[in-house]
């Protein structure tokens, strides 16, 4: 005897359909599991109507192959959409569930549409894709909001949306803009490893839990203006590609941006930091705007993280956030003195970077005994004078070379540091000029390294 039950299987391989078999499927699918273009749409409407009416929630796998309305419908058992597939919009705008509703793993290829939705228990969209984007705004997720690892290909609309219990979007794919404007995040947040392709916006979301954005990357805009976060927040190796503000931002404890990277600009103007701030190993590759407007609010922007990392202790950061506020300073300042601050810059780093005077002086100290070698020095000894004066084209290594020009790093370093030696003195014109060039540059750069480093010392 044939068997008439639809067998249609789960993603474990199990059957769990008991409906029978549509005759007009090939293969040996019933009327809801059936997913060819021949499917009997006033058979399909019959059935899904009496399903309802008995209050039957489970539609795992269904295949609705035209728009479905359940809106201000309350569900009031747990109910199965997992694996579903929506081939055209899916409205339950207004509806309520009351339990565990389940949605992993469908498919809306048209937009999805829970404007105002209630979710009293948990809300499982955990690999769900929406083609056509998704609207939740407006929408309470009392229980748990699982939509790890879901895709969305248009916009994701959570504007408004409260999450009383977890909200997680864990490896989330946002390939449409997100939307979480105003959204309220009572329990944990999580966006771990997320990927915002377009904008992503959390313009005065508040975040009563613990905030994850560990690895998450934001292609384009990402906004966090006037948002709150109460608890701890993480966007440790998090990839800001476009620009980011945090304008006006309030985080109440401890923020972790450790090895972050900011391709753009960022704006951390007015924002609060209650508890401690971390930085290390953030790269922000762009420190100038592209006007004198844009480059004067990041110099004010990188000034309110060094000043709050200054109240903290935390010298070595806050350092960093310095040498960011004049590089934004100079690309606006005027003609003369953008030549005095890139000068400036590249000594010492705005006098951040002493390792560059020491770097400057050895640089000096050894291009000078250059000039010494080929433009001769005497030295003198207790009956006899020796010059050491070579030609380049006449240049052989030898060992007498070595030592002539350790002779004349010898007195290049001395002339650099002021010392006294009577017996060196230089042969040539030129000579003496970079004697007097040399003395003069190693006044100016000992003394350079000396107020740099006690600063740092000071400070510190």
């Amino acid at each position: 005897m044939a068997n008439t039950e639809c067998q249609y299987k789960s993603w474990d391989g199990s059957k769990i359909c008991r409906e029978p078999a549509w005759q007009g499927s090939t293969e040996g699918l019933c009327i809801f599991h059936d997913n060819s273009k021949e499917k009997n749409l006033n058979l399909f409407r019959k059935k899904l109507a009496r399903k309802l009416k008995q209050e039957d929630y489970n539609f795992r796998g269904y295949c609705f192959p035209e728009t479905v309305d359940f809106a201000d419908h309350i569900f009031s058992r747990e109910v199965d959409f997992e694996e579903a597939i929506f081939s055209s919009s899916a409205n339950f705008s207004n509806s309520t569930f009351s339990t565990r509703v389940n949605f992993a793993g469908t498919t809306f290829f048209d937009r999805a549409n829970f404007l105002n939705t209630t979710f009293s228990g948990g809300a499982y969209f955990a690999g769900a894709t929406f083609f056509g984007g998704g609207n939740f705004v407006g929408s309470v997720f009392s229980g748990g909001a699982y939509f790890a690892g879901a895709t969305f290909f248009g916009g994701a609309y959570f504007s408004g949306t409260t999450f009383s219990g977890g909200a997680h979007f864990a490896r989330g794919s946002f390939s449409g803009g997100a939307y979480f404007s105003g959204a309220v995040f009572s329990n944990r947040a999580g966006f771990s490893k997320a990927n915002f392709s377009e904008e992503a916006e959390f313009m005065g979301a508040k975040f009563s839990g613990d905030a994850h954005f560990l690895s998450a990357t934001f292609h384009k805009w990402a906004r966090f203006e006037e948002a709150r976060f109460s608890d701890t927040t993480d966007f440790v190796k998090a990839e800001f590609m476009g620009d980011t503000s945090f304008w006006k931002a309030r985080f109440e404890k401890s923020v972790d941006l450790q090895m972050a990277t900011f391709a753009k600009n960022v704006s951390f103007l007015d924002t609060t930091f209650g508890d401690e701030i971390l930085f290390e190993g953030s790269k922000f590759m762009h420190n100038t705007g592209e006007d004198p407007m844009a480059s004067a609010l990041l110099e004010k922007s990188y000034r309110n993280v060094k000043n709050a990392l200054l109240e903290r202790g935390n010298y070595s950061t806050a350092g960093e956030f310095y040498y960011r506020e004049m590089e934004a300073r100079r690309s606006r300042t005027s003609r003369t003195n953008w030549l005095w601050m890139t000068l400036y810059k590249w000594l010492c780093g705005y006098g951040e970077k002493p390792q560059r005077v020491v770097l400057i002086s050895l640089a000096v100290i050894l291009m000078s005994a250059f000039v010494f070698l080929f433009n001769g020095i005497t030295l003198f000894g207790e009956s006899d004078a020796a010059k050491i004066d070579y030609s380049i084209l006449a240049l052989r290594p030898t060992w007498q070379l070595l030592e002539d020009f350790l002779s004349t790093l010898y007195y290049s370093s001395i002339t650099f540091s002021h010392l006294s030696q009577p017996t060196i003195a230089p042969a040539g014109g030129l000579a003496r000029a970079t004697v007097a060039v040399e003395g003069f540059l190693g006044i100016f750069l000992i003394i350079l390294l000396a107020v740099v480093t006690a600063r740092k010392m000071i400070r510190q």
